[in-house]
């Protein structure tokens, strides 16, 4: 199980605050990481982690 699917199914039971909150910082942290790094190719790595958690996040907040 992934842990978008941990979380999917989370907040189906009723934990989406916590759920969305935790991924939200998790977002956050990422933007400053990858604002502050001089590497091309992990910056280009967290970009792609970016798009693809955004994309999550939406997912979950389709549910509510």
């Amino acid at each position: 199980m992934t842990k978008f699917e941990r979380d999917y199914k989370d907040a189906k039971e009723g934990n989406e605050i916590e759920v969305i909150t935790k991924r939200k910082a998790e977002i956050e942290k990422l933007t400053r990481e990858g604002k502050s790094c001089k590497n091309n190719f992990r910056r280009t790595c967290i970009a792609q982690d970016l798009t693809r958690l955004k994309a999550e996040l939406r997912k979950i907040e389709e549910l509510f």
